[in-house]
């Protein structure tokens, strides 16, 4: 479903839920959307939501419909397109949409949808498009319907629903944290441009991103260089310890305990201690300055009960490995451990110092900055193109008088603003047009068009000077065989006859000619030969719109 909301006037902010099929807006009681802007008529305008469009017609209005600044009778209106009821201008949003912008609902049920001042009422979930909202029995077309469930209404029983927060979950959560962005943290952002340049706010964004990036890469990198670092010094330590015990394995087998000897591991970059532990009773047997004393090591006592090499963190810097020095027992036929080299090793030795750190953050630091200014370059300039284009052509638009200006950008916020420009624009020109009479003396000549094929009793077209359908009257659209929804506000080739497109185009190009003249053709319908007329419609040497009509040949029918 969608919603009509209000820009402009004193119902400005105001939301209204259209409902399936026809919405009459004007100032009249009994229309489903109420404007109390004195200019608007007492049936104005007509919304026709369809399933898959909405269709706006002018419903004869003294004061014209504009669909994004161009005065129009019928047109499909698309999402980001601005309507203007005389002064009042709206645009259509998502139901879902208009429900989070709404106030909470008042005690007193609400007699007839909102339409301004005063508490909202809630409305019911958004359906798809093309599907119907069921209205309970004596209940008015487009009234909104209480839903348990929904925020300040109460659910069967008189059991307070719970916050939609809690019922949404997770797009509940983001609902609420949306909602908190804009009340709290947002508009503090907002005013740091009222104090410093737009491009030093969104550099200085940039700088910190930067700046915080860089030092938060740096946890993950640190842990995983330390990861490596702790895997090489298991493997070194385990590498030591072994040759410890291949050297000292003869001398073992042979009870030669003075021939024992560590020297060489202890020689070794990064070893702490070298140690030849007993099994039987863990006493050290190498090396010889600490022999016959008992090593007070925790490391020493899970090495003689796991039996088997292996390599532990010791504690943040130290890394103990141990190999089992063993000899063949001839009773059981297997290897007995008899002693265990143990070494430990100084983590430290191979990590990089505080230095090298703080260089490699500084060289990550500085290619991350070079390549955020590449990107805050190309971003500033994203938001300064569109700013700058629109200005250039509003000043080209004021000059020339023109009410045309588009930038071709995918932005709704954006398109939303250039439609208000153009309505601005539109109403700049026409009040200006007799010298600064307010308008008063303005001739409309969209409206002029219309009325004038309303009193052609032939089927009659106007079409621009650019070639779009100001208005065709219902016998125009039998003959062309199209809806007025398809040919309104679009361009003559929009008329399915490709034969009448062919000599409405011959005709408006004869009389671009000659404005004075009145041209003629003549075109076949269903077996009957008709005139087709054009008519040049100027106001000194501009041509404003031609006007074609239909008639049957002399003596036809």
């Amino acid at each position: 479903m969608w919603a009509l909301r209000i820009l402009t006037g004193p119902q400005a902010g105001s939301v209204v839920e259209l409902k399936m099929g026809k919405n009459l807006i004007g100032r009249a009681p009994q229309c489903d959307i109420k404007l109390l802007s004195p200019g608007v008529s007492k049936e104005h305008t007509e919304v026709a939501v369809y399933k898959d469009k909405i269709v706006i017609t002018d419903l004869r209005s003294s004061n014209g419909t504009y669909l994004n600044g161009v005065r129009m009778q019928s047109g499909v209106m698309r999402l980001g397109d601005k309507l203007g009821i005389h002064d009042v201008i709206a645009d259509v949003i998502p139901s879902p949409e208009a429900r989070q912008q709404r106030p909470a609902q008042s005690n007193a049920p609400a007699p007839m949808p909102y339409y301004g001042g005063g508490a909202a009422p809630q409305m019911p979930p958004a359906m798809p498009m093309g599907m119907p909202e069921q209205q309970p029995m004596g209940m008015p077309q487009g009234m909104p319907q209480p839903m348990a469930g929904m925020p300040g209404m109460a659910a069967p029983g008189g059991v307070a629903p719970a916050p939609a927060f809690q019922q949404g979950g997770f797009r509940g959560f983001m609902d609420k944290l949306n909602d908190y962005m804009d009340r709290v943290a947002l508009p503090g952002v907002y005013r740091l441009p009222q104090f410093v340049e737009m491009k030093m706010v969104l550099l200085g964004f940039v700088v910190l991103f930067i700046f915080s990036t860089t030092l938060l890469s740096m946890i993950p990198m640190v842990q995983i260089t330390r990861a490596s670092i702790i895997n090489e010094s298991k493997r070194r330590a385990s590498s030591i310890a072994r040759t410890v015990a291949t050297l000292n394995q003869t001398a073992l087998i042979q009870n030669s305990y003075s021939t024992l000897t560590t020297n060489a591991a202890e020689a070794e970059d990064g070893v702490k201690q070298v140690l030849i532990v007993q099994q039987s009773d863990g006493m050290i047997l190498a090396p010889a300055s600490r022999a016959g004393t008992t090593p007070d090591l925790p490391f020493v006592h899970s090495a003689r009960r796991e039996m088997r090499p292996q390599a532990v963190e010791v504690d943040s810097s130290t890394i103990g490995a141990s190999f089992p020095i063993g000899l063949f027992d001839p009773n059981t036929g297997e290897q007995s451990v008899k002693a265990h080299a143990i070494v430990l090793y100084d983590v430290g030795s191979l990590a990089f110092d505080d230095g090298r750190a703080i260089s490699l953050f500084m060289q990550t630091l500085v290619i991350a900055s070079l390549l955020g200014l590449l990107i805050y370059y190309f971003m500033y300039k994203l938001i300064e193109y569109p700013l700058v284009a629109l200005n250039a052509q509003l000043d080209t638009a004021m000059r020339e008088k023109t009410d045309n200006t588009a930038v071709d950008f995918q932005f709704p916020p954006l398109q939303a603003l250039i439609g208000n420009i153009n309505s601005l624009l539109t109403r700049y020109i026409h009040g200006d047009s007799d010298g600064g009479s307010g308008g008063a003396g303005f001739v409309n000549k969209d409206g002029e068009a219309e009325n004038l094929v309303q009193i052609v009793g032939f089927p009659c077209v106007t079409i621009s000077k650019e070639g779009r359908i100001v208005a065709c009257n219902p016998s125009f659209l039998q003959v062309a065989r199209a809806e007025m929804a398809q040919l309104q506000g679009q361009p003559y080739k929009a008329i399915p006859d490709a034969a009448l497109q062919q000599n409405i185009e011959g005709l408006m190009l004869r009389s671009r000619e000659n404005t004075r003249g009145i041209h003629t053709d003549q075109l076949e319908f269903s077996g009957h030969l008709c005139i087709l007329s054009c008519q040049a419609m100027c106001t000194g040497q501009e041509v404003d719109y031609f006007v074609i009509t239909v008639s049957p040949t002399e003596g036809g029918s």
